[in-house]
């Protein structure tokens, strides 16, 4: 297994069950340590009963919503208690055929293994538009994945790029402290958090609809993405936020945007989301721009799964609670057909 985030601690959980022998390679120093290096306010938009992995409920009341280090902590716990074989500062640098199936290479070792699951999670290497290039070295400029609280950034004018739920919460988060601008792109559907007592999740989970196949008629309605929380319009109502059209072009320290507006920035935090990095699996099941090419997980290289992807195959495919549906039907099919323990080489040998 490569990656031991959510998606590569469900599926240990059901190769334990299924008494599957395997290892789970993981980049970072610590389960959780994605999540802990987050902005410190983030919180889940799933209440604590829909942000729990299988086989162990997540703590406190079912109706709170965890910020981001009892996620870590959730996650920490939950490899600890079902004594998860984790090799930690294991990064991958590739993954390549052999006769055993496929050898992974890591920083600190090369193992071999009949199946490989990648699940190295839906968000994996921050995207920044062209256009922040235009601006001049002395705008502050970070994705929103560095972003971590108002102190990081001098008390003036803040533009962030992206709307979606990143954006919308980062802007909450500054707006007591900032003069924030808030630029949105597409129109993006919004729910609130709670409707009518209930979480929207339950009407989700109950309704069939978050784990539902996206090529489904009930998942065709969960395409696309969805803010969940404050809307951009009880963002300027309540906060003071801003509202702007797409951000289309920069020059030193203006941003223009769509409707011919411009503003002079402080700082821009982009909120404009992640992009895929596969080019270390040297296996051909990749398209041209380097995106796997599966059937819910499932590639034409035998062995080779891919898991925790969004929209992998329905809305809940990296949602902590429901990539557990994805994460079965793999362990299912690597079950059905026998299973080798994975098995490092040696030093020196070829």
């Amino acid at each position: 297994m490569i990656g031991g985030g959510q998606a590569g601690l469900a599926a240990g959980y059901f190769l334990t069950k299924a008494r599957i022998p395997f290892l789970i390679l993981d980049a970072e120093g610590r389960v959780g340590q994605s999540w802990r290096r987050r902005w410190e306010s983030l919180a889940l938009f799933t209440p604590a009963r829909y942000s729990a992995l299988p086989g162990l409920p997540f703590p406190g009341h079912p109706e709170h919503y965890a910020g981001k280090d009892e996620v870590a902590e959730y996650l920490e716990n939950y490899a600890r208690t079902f004594d998860m074989p984790i090799r930690h500062d294991s990064r991958v640098t590739s993954v390549v055929p052999c006769d055993a199936g496929y050898r992974v290479v890591t920083e600190s070792g090369e193992y071999e293994a009949a199946h490989v699951i990648v699940s190295t999670g839906a968000y994996q290497k921050p995207r920044i538009p062209p256009l922040s290039k235009k601006l001049s070295n002395d705008v502050v400029q970070f994705h929103s994945l560095h972003y971590h609280n108002p102190e990081q950034l001098s008390p003036d004018v803040v533009l962030i790029v992206g709307a979606a739920n990143s954006g919308a919460q980062i802007a909450e988060d500054l707006a007591a402290t900032h003069h924030v601008h808030l630029s949105q792109g597409a129109k993006i559907p919004r729910l609130p958090l709670r409707l009518f007592g209930r979480s929207v999740h339950f009407y989700g989970d109950h309704l069939g609809l978050i784990a539902a196949s996206l090529d489904s008629l009930r998942g065709r309605t969960q395409r696309g993405d969805t803010l969940i929380g404050t809307s951009l319009r009880q963002l300027r109502r309540r906060y003071g936020v801003e509202l702007r059209r797409r951000a289309v072009d920069a020059h030193e320290r203006t941003v223009t945007f769509e409707d011919g507006s411009e503003l002079e920035v402080e700082a821009v935090i982009w909120a404009t989301g992640f992009h895929s990095d596969y080019s270390w699996i040297h296996v051909p099941v990749l398209d041209d721009q380097g995106v796997p090419i599966h059937r819910r997980g499932l590639t034409d290289s035998p062995g080779l799964f891919f898991l925790g992807m969004k929209n992998q195959y329905s809305r809940g495919s990296s949602l902590i609670n429901w990539v557990r549906h994805d994460a079965s039907f793999i362990v299912d099919h690597i079950n059905a057909g026998g299973s080798i323990p994975p098995k490092r080489i040696p030093n020196g040998q070829s």
